[in-house]
């Protein structure tokens, strides 16, 4: 017994002595941004009147945990946890969810619940400095950022300052980000204050109520003027293209997209051009808006957004937002995540406070 309970406790300790050694060359770290204001909404739901609420648009709330580990000189494992994270309500939600492994000869290779390609073009849409409300009408072009069940995405190295990605995905029925297969690739480029980026992607089955995302009455031969909640499974094909230049302070951006969608035997063609900038005025305050035009078929909208950025601190800031929708004549406005107008106009106006950590 004495001796069995002595190689117990040399086994311990080598044991020990490993996952010192391992946990030498890991780290976990939880971050997150949150946030809350206090927003005014014109012509809301069908009665059309005012609406106050308590809400957070100007940027997306979320806490995360990652963590990596030192294989070697060149490799390192890699993983996230995060979900959104909503102050207003205490409710949280899926985002995203990952693990592979990062070389920096050989790039990064991940799979999970990932981003897709068409995120990447987040910094290059004018909306994303502003608000969620300001998302391209729809989001039909994928470039607010959404996260993709059951996909493998490869990111290469940078070579003399391009970087090439890859992204593929697997179907499943019970999937509630897209039943169908997912295809993509994209190059991006950088020199100085020059970036610029090209994303093709091909999601199918992604599930969609054009009713109350779109406010239109009726596409794919389906009156959704009788019934805005049907859902359907749609397939998105995106090609699209952004550039920017930052300098100085300064952050000029734009981008354009081009949807073909299907579904239920039938296609439609949407497309957005987006433009826009924002400025440091001072080390502290940053002023910016944007303006997009998106066009699906017969239907259209006209999108204004403005913000300024107060830090209080390297982390705490408070802002106020603006965002103005105006659609064709016989839709409904509707902003991202919100309810249709009782029109084709809608103003909203936010402001609160955000922290990051």
């Amino acid at each position: 017994m004495k001796v069995r309970h002595r190689n117990l406790m040399i086994s311990s300790a080598i044991f020990m002595a490993t996952i010192g050694t391992a946990s030498a060359q890991s780290s976990v770290t939880l971050s997150g941004l949150l946030g809350m204001g206090v927003s005014y909404t014109s012509n809301a739901g069908a009665g059309g009147g005012a609406q106050y609420q308590a809400t957070n648009t100007h940027a997306v709330p979320f806490i995360a945990m990652t963590g990596k580990e030192v294989i070697d000189s060149d490799t390192s494992a890699i993983f996230r946890l995060s979900r959104y994270v909503f102050l207003n309500n205490g409710m949280d939600l899926p985002y995203e969810s990952y693990v592979g492994l990062s070389s920096a000869s050989r790039g990064t290779l991940t799979i999970g619940s990932m981003y897709d390609l068409l995120a990447d073009l987040v910094p290059f849409t004018s909306e994303r400095f502003t608000s969620l409300l300001a998302t391209h009408p729809g989001n039909l072009d994928r470039t607010v950022g959404n996260a993709l069940n059951n996909s493998i995405k490869y990111k290469s190295p940078i070579y003399g300052g391009f970087q090439f990605g890859a992204m593929y995905g697997f179907g499943q029925s019970t999937s509630t980000t897209n039943t169908g297969r997912v295809v993509g690739a994209e190059v991006n480029f950088t020199a100085g204050p020059w970036q610029s980026i090209a994303v093709w992607e091909s999601v199918n089955g992604v599930p969609y109520t054009p009713g109350t995302r779109l406010g239109v009455s009726s596409l794919y031969g389906v009156n959704f003027s009788a019934a805005p909640n049907t859902l359907i499974h749609q397939r998105q094909n995106t090609g699209t293209l952004g550039m920017a230049y930052a300098n100085d302070g300064w952050r000029v951006m734009g981008n354009y997209s081009y949807t073909r969608l299907s579904a239920l035997g039938d296609s439609a063609t949407a497309q957005t051009i987006d433009v826009g900038a924002y400025k440091y005025v001072t080390q502290r305050l940053r002023l910016g808006g944007g303006y997009s035009y998106t066009k699906l078929e017969s239907y259209k909208w006209n999108q204004f957004h403005a913000h300024a950025d107060y830090a209080l601190s390297k982390r705490t800031s408070l802002y106020v937002l603006g965002v103005l929708q105006l659609a064709g004549a016989g839709q409904r406005a509707v902003m991202r995540n919100q309810a249709p107008a009782a029109g084709p106009h809608q103003v909203e106006i936010e402001a609160g406070i955000t922290h990051f950590f």
